[in-house]
């Protein structure tokens, strides 16, 4: 069977490993970039986790300006906020530090320095929008620095922004096009083990959930290339045998291995697919803010697991062998079985909720939360099509 077309597009410079954060410094001096603005959150500060980064950039005489109100589920408002910030300071380069909220502000910012119009134009929803180049303009240089091991998104092409007058999470994203085209993302990302050493172990579980939340929806995904399954599986057996260490004790070599496997699914990410989970999940999250996004994650995933089964019980089975599952003796729907109850025991030992209830989700908001997951661009590339009453199924089995 010959193997499926792919193309691979990669523009980003990364530097992995415990103290690269403080390359900041040289390499924006390196590019000739004069002025950064910092986007950040207040945790950030308060942790201490700016101070070497701010010194990397004074040594190497780059200017810097501060933007630290970045929340959790981000909002168009902060984006906006950041981009006046930008372009009234004269900034010619972002460098975002934090988790997933404060990257995507930053990728938002970016993305409206140098484009027209407004966040919402620039929402996709399909593969066919992002393939009609909606961002024209090559964004303000960005240099990603994360903090937590989670999202990945120091080094995909995806931001989600939460709009707040349709109470909607909106993917904005495009990968290169064609060799040196514009696209939303990093030019250069350094991911430092060492920023997450005092990540609290609730964060530390959910965002690690969602490490290994994308690695599983790119392993399953109707859109995935040969060339990311190698590397998804990795991370499927990674995390199973590192979150609970890095939840339990905090060692650094957990987070180390932790924030490899996080890095790695963010890398997949521009190649593959999600689905109905970061569909569901999302959209809940756009619903319900205070809401974090690992522990939304965490409480659909078993239930979209079970709903998919049935369409790809090979790759289900796939993950259950990853995750250190004995298969052997089992045929392949007892192996896919297997990878759900796995999914349940990681979930339990690092204490994320398993249900929509124990978040908060009001039952009544069920089917508003599946119609308005139909609108996502994560839909398209579950493994099994799935329509509102579909995810209404699933949603009341994850409540």
């Amino acid at each position: 069977m010959s193997l499926e077309e792919y193309t691979l597009t990669f523009p980003i410079w990364v530097e992995f490993g415990t103290g690269v954060s403080q390359k900041a410094g040289q390499l924006v001096e390196s590019q000739g970039w004069k002025k950064a603005l910092i986007v950040t959150d207040q945790g950030i500060i308060d942790a201490g986790l700016l101070d070497g980064i701010q010194s990397a950039l004074e040594e190497s005489g780059i200017e810097q300006t501060v933007y630290d109100e970045v929340e959790p589920n981000p909002t168009t408002g902060m984006v906006n906020e950041a981009t006046a910030m930008a372009n009234r300071e004269g900034c010619d380069v972002i460098v975002a530090v934090g988790g997933g909220s404060s990257i995507d502000v930053g990728k938002g910012a970016s993305l409206m320095a140098t484009n027209p119009g407004e966040v919402a134009d620039y929402e996709v929803t399909s593969a066919e929008e992002v393939a009609e180049e909606p961002i024209e303009n090559h964004p303000l240089p960005l240099v990603t620095v994360p903090t937590t091991a989670g999202t990945g998104s120091e080094v995909d092409y995806w931001a989600v922004i939460t709009d707040e007058e349709r109470e909607f999470k909106m993917a904005l994203g495009q990968s290169p096009l064609y060799p040196g085209s514009p696209y939303l993302g990093a030019e250069i990302s350094l991911v430092d083990p060492a920023m997450t050493e005092s990540l609290p172990p609730r964060q530390t579980a959910a965002t690690g959930f969602d490490a290994f939340s994308h690695a599983l929806e790119n392993h399953v995904s109707a859109a995935c290339p040969p060339i990311v399954k190698p590397m998804t599986r990795h991370v499927l057996g990674l995390v199973p045998e590192y979150l609970p260490r890095a939840y339990e004790d905090g060692d650094m070599e957990a987070r180390e291995q932790m924030m490899f496997g996080s890095h790695v699914a963010g890398f997949c990410e521009n190649f593959a697919g999600f689905g109905a989970v970061h569909s569901l999940a999302e959209t809940t999250g756009g619903m319900y803010p205070s809401i974090p996004h690992g522990e939304a994650i965490a409480a659909y995933t078993t239930a979209v697991m079970r709903y998919n089964l049935e369409a790809v019980p090979e790759r289900y089975a796939d993950v259950a062998e990853a995750m250190g599952v004995d298969t052997s003796d089992l045929s392949t729907e007892e192996a896919a079985m297997e990878s759900v109850e796995a999914v349940e025991r990681l979930i339990d030992q690092v204490d994320l909720p398993s249900s929509l209830r124990e978040l908060g989700v009001a039952e009544d908001d069920l089917p508003e939360i599946a119609e308005k997951s139909l609108d996502t661009i994560e839909i398209h590339d579950n493994p099994r099509d799935a329509d509102a009453n579909d995810l209404l199924e699933i949603a009341q089995d994850a409540y």
